[in-house]
């Protein structure tokens, strides 16, 4: 599931390292679904997709795969909306049917994307937008990189991997009260404090998915504790029969026995659906 957020620094953007590349998601919220409403959303898409590489055809396990400066991406919700945990906290972005995310190493950039979008769509639908930020890891070891990456998949195209997974979280206040050092054991095996047994952790009680869930962990580029901000975001893409692999993983870990460190976690809306090439 990503290390949502173990051993990172503390609060308010001090300590957190570099931000290496910029994303935005921006979750459409119909105000009606009609055949005019989606001829709207389909120009508004290919309008700001200009300049972009489109990530449904991206593949990493060709050899000669080059990383795209710009990314876009755009996804559908398919069925209804997931109903959120009941801890759950933010806006409501499980209920947008369209979605689209856009990356880049100029963040100005994706707030122009933003506000084209907006402008665009006009009144037909409201737009939630969450920022995010690919860092380097500050305190994951060399094993602790293997243990991840060994037998995890390549990111494939959207033909394979169809299925897209949003999760925001965010640690309370209590979790950044702890040492760096401290907060980082919670991803290893470890003994739990409160029960002074022997538990998983946060690695290992997500073991399962490493083989079948393409996953990418996206910080809040501002900082952490952040007032009606979510301090991490995990994304994942799957084929379809890994679709029930990520739910194992998930009651795996809200299961405090195996995974003390979300006692320390506030749910966002899960978000759920299909990645495509277009509206």
């Amino acid at each position: 599931m990503g290390q949502s957020g173990c051993g990172q620094g503390h609060g308010n953007g001090s300590g957190v390292g570099a931000n290496l590349t910029y994303t935005k998601f921006l979750f459409v919220l119909a105000r009606a679904e009609d055949d005019a409403h989606g001829a709207r959303l389909r120009t508004a898409g290919g309008n700001i997709a200009r300049g972009f590489f489109n990530d449904f055809d991206i593949d990493d396990s060709r050899e000669t795969q080059v990383q795209p400066f710009e990314t876009i991406q755009f996804f559908v919700r398919d069925g209804e909306a997931v109903e959120p945990a009941p801890n759950c906290v933010g806006p409501c972005i499980n209920k947008a049917r369209h979605l689209v995310q856009v990356s880049s190493k100029y963040r100005p950039r994706l707030q122009e994307i933003d506000e084209e979008l907006r402008r665009r769509i006009g009144d037909a639908a409201d737009v939630i937008a969450i920022d995010g930020a690919v860092r380097t890891p500050r305190y994951s070891s060399p094993e602790m990189v293997h243990y991840t990456n060994k037998g995890a998949p390549p990111r494939r195209s959207g033909r394979i991997s169809r299925n897209a997974i949003i999760m925001p979280i965010r640690k309370t206040s209590e979790w950044w009260q702890k040492s760096p050092l401290e907060r980082h054991a919670y991803f290893y095996p470890h003994i739990d404090r409160a029960s002074a047994c022997p538990v998983k952790g946060h690695a290992v009680a997500a073991e399962r998915g490493i083989a079948s869930l393409y996953r990418r962990v996206y910080h809040n580029p501002d900082g952490y504790e952040r007032p009606n901000e979510f301090d991490f975001l995990t994304y994942f893409e799957c084929e379809d029969d890994a679709v029930p692999v990520f739910d194992q993983v998930l009651l795996a870990l809200r299961d405090f026995h195996q995974n003390p460190e979300w006692r320390y976690v506030q749910e966002g809306p899960i978000w759920r659906g299909k990645r495509v090439l277009r509206w």
